[in-house]
């Protein structure tokens, strides 16, 4: 028999979760079956079921890819250990995820909130599935380490937020959440009078809430770039 090279498999994982992806575009995630999936792969049925159990394998996995493909910790990683002034880190952290969403919210935006909106709607299901979901996503290990840097300057003395630290973290984290939210809206899905609402610019939200999260961080006297 042919030998089988090492990353076949690897392959063809990820030709069905690309598959999977593209159908997506075009269904919403909840009502997709493995039928649509399997017909878009033009593979057996026997094929994909080697590699996935079912729909949720399938999704639970290209959400898992979906966590791990952009690398934001990585990248925003190095700019906790520069020797530059916070200010320069906030503002170096955001112009990340600005990038962040201009890359990836075109790519499986749609996919990622409609399977939140699954997950919310089924309570049971997330908690049968959660075990499956990737821990610690690259999003949350990059807010844990913020705000442990945060933290440590406050304590330090060289930030003297004007308000309680947990309360501005969870304020940008609330508001980060339903910028993607809306940019998600705007940019996947096509609604009426949307050509008339407030132009959505990612780099110049993140810039915004940036700024306002280093003024609430005591920072505001400081000169914009």
């Amino acid at each position: 028999m042919p030998k089988v090279p090492k990353d076949y498999e690897e392959k063809m994982r990820n030709s069905i979760l690309d598959a999977a992806l593209e159908v997506c575009k075009t269904k919403p995630a909840y009502e997709v079956t493995m039928r649509d999936i399997i017909r878009q792969t033009k593979l057996s049925i026997g094929s994909v079921y080697r590699y996935f159990r079912d729909i949720d394998d399938i999704f639970i996995s290209l959400t898992n890819r979906n966590q791990s493909e952009y690398r934001l910790w990585e990248k925003c990683e190095p700019l906790f250990a520069k020797d530059i002034s916070v200010r320069d880190v906030v503002l170096s952290l955001f112009q990340v995820l600005g990038q962040h969403l201009i890359d990836s919210i075109p790519a499986e935006g749609k996919f990622t909130y409609e399977m939140n909106t699954k997950f919310l709607t089924n309570p049971k299901l997330y908690e049968e599935k959660r075990g499956s979901i990737t821990e610690v996503t690259e999003f949350e290990k990059l807010m844990q380490n913020t705000m442990l840097y945060l933290q440590e300057k406050v304590e330090q003395g060289i930030l003297k937020p004007i308000m309680p630290l947990e309360d501005i973290f969870s304020f940008a984290v609330v508001s980060y959440d339903g910028m993607v939210r809306d940019l998600v809206l705007a940019k996947c899905y096509a609604l009426p009078g949307d050509e008339e609402g407030i132009p959505l610019n990612e780099m110049a939200l993140t810039s915004a809430l940036a700024h306002s999260l280093l003024y609430l961080l005591g920072e505001g006297a400081a000169s914009s770039p």
